[in-house]
């Protein structure tokens, strides 16, 4: 058989193809369809031995079902009746589905059948069974010794092509390639996140992330340690100084096309280890914790998606990158430690350091007067106690975005739950010896109090979101994600940005 690896692409009715090119058949069907209509999709010989499978098997046309199955020795097939409201998210995860169904240790080049859908769904298809491949062919960092018997790995197990009643390819081809590099981006971060915390470590992570942005073609700003220490921003280096050395700081890159009218600052917390510092972390808590450096990941990313694509607005990322560590010069609780803004913060919890280094990255960021500044951490895990980790946490100081932060959410797939932000929860923060406590000891919400925290330390008139990234280290498979973690924040930073 013929083999066609790594590919993508869109074939009109006109379009000459050989199906024997494809090791796996696709068709997607709506609740009104039926066996008796295989017949215009298939010679009578095939729709007959398709029509025999789905009678013995028992199967309904009912919406969301799907069926695997061998139809020929050298051939699968998939049938997946569509919802007669296809949300993005469950397009996303029908398309996890359908794939893992198909998918082999050899190649598999599979063909979808559009034919039997309107305009709007073959837009959600084609994004989702595209970003869905991608995401399958996802390899984890590996750090075992290879054996002399395993080969490198050299192409994509998993390609897609879709087949099209009619010819709209010049729109639908934008979505395939937008979903592919977006997938693509997701992946780097879900291997950014999966790097081992000695791998990883702020050094490595800057050299990384600097190199990425120069091979990009953008310009990069390293605020050092030493730098950070002259500019007062006492909030990030009494996290970073319990590391023992000065490899950490603020990585700042910069997209700055030419035509640009909007600038959007990105801000992402990069702690590459959390041992929670003088308030140590449990065994079974510390445990993963080279992942919270995923919301700088995410910054990154976008960067590089919007160099990438030729976005038309203006993108600065600022990655906090540090350790929390325990070391003698690590900070404590109790302390009063004074940030770039000059407000002073009453250290109640060494574990709440997300908050820190964000409070001083926030500062630097709204300073330069951007349109919007949209952070993304692991924040809390109270956000994991209100939502699970099925959606991630949305805030703003602007109530008119927390209809877009919702919106952005089902239109990428990735949802997020907006909660308030009103001053009152700022009550339990009073402090009666520095302007501002970091968190509480105990109880509280303190998702809902984090963000309150962090908004004090936008500057005025700046509008501002923070995505708590509660979805980004999922129990189980998210959309098209079939396994933690699911690099969260990618599709959706890219659908909040360009609805702005």
């Amino acid at each position: 058989m013929k083999t066609l690896t790594n590919t993508q692409k869109l074939l009109a009715p006109k379009d000459n193809f050989n199906l024997r090119d494809y090791s796996a058949r696709v068709l997607i069907v709506d609740t009104r369809f039926s066996s008796t209509q295989l017949k215009k999709h298939f010679d009578e010989k095939t729709a007959a031995k398709i029509s025999n499978f789905l009678i013995s098997r028992k199967f309904k046309f009912k919406a969301k079902n799907h069926l695997t199955f061998d139809l020929t020795s050298k051939q699968k097939f998939s049938i997946l009746v569509l919802p007669k409201n296809l949300s993005v998210f469950s397009s996303l995860e029908l398309s996890r589905e359908v794939l893992t169904s198909l998918k082999v240790e050899s190649p598999v080049n599979v063909l979808i059948f559009l034919t039997g859908t309107n305009d709007s769904q073959e837009k959600i298809l084609v994004d989702s069974f595209t970003s869905a491949a991608k995401i399958l062919n996802y390899e984890p960092p590996k750090y075992k010794t290879p054996s002399k018997k395993e080969e490198p790995q050299k192409k994509e197990k998993l390609s897609v092509s879709f087949k099209l009643s009619h010819a709209r390819l010049s729109g639908l081809e934008k979505i395939l390639e937008s979903s592919r590099s977006s997938a693509e981006k997701t992946n780097l971060v879900r291997h950014l996140v999966q790097r081992a915390g000695n791998d990883l470590t702020p050094a490595v992570y800057v050299a990384t992330a600097t190199e990425l942005a120069k091979k990009a073609g953008l310009k990069t700003e390293f605020f050092s340690f030493n730098k950070l220490e002259e500019m007062k921003a006492g909030a990030f280096v009494a996290v970073a100084k319990g590391s023992g050395h000065n490899s950490s700081g603020i990585l700042k890159i910069s997209y700055q096309p030419k035509t640009a009218k909007k600038k959007i600052a990105l801000v992402g917390k990069g702690i590459t280890f959390d041992t929670g510092g003088n308030n140590l972390k449990t065994g079974p808590h510390m445990f993963g914790m080279n992942n919270d450096m995923g919301g700088s990941a995410v910054a990154l990313a976008l960067c590089l998606l919007a160099a990438q694509e030729k976005w038309s607005v203006q993108i600065t990322g600022y990655l906090a990158i540090t350790e929390n560590l325990l070391t003698a010069s690590a900070y404590r609780p109790n302390d009063v430690i004074t940030s770039l803004k000059g407000k002073t913060i009453e250290v109640v919890d060494t574990d709440a350091e997300g908050r820190m280094i964000l409070a001083d990255t926030l500062t630097l960021a709204s300073r330069e007067k951007p349109h919007l500044v949209l952070d993304f951490a692991t924040l809390t895990g109270s956000v994991i106690r209100a939502l699970g980790t099925q959606y991630s946490g949305g805030y703003s100081n602007r109530k008119s975005l927390l209809r877009l932060i919702r919106r952005a959410g089902i239109l990428s797939g990735e949802r997020v739950w907006s909660f308030p932000n009103d001053s009152d929860y700022g009550r339990c923060l009073k402090s009666e010896i520095a302007d501002i406590k970091q968190c509480r000891l105990s109880g509280g919400v303190d998702h809902i109090e984090a963000a309150y925290f962090l908004s004090q330390f936008v500057e005025k008139g700046v509008d501002w979101v923070h995505i708590d990234l509660g979805a980004m280290d999922p129990e189980e498979a998210l959309g098209h994600i079939p396994k933690k973690p699911s690099g969260f924040g990618v599709r959706f930073g890219k659908e909040l940005i360009h609805s702005l």
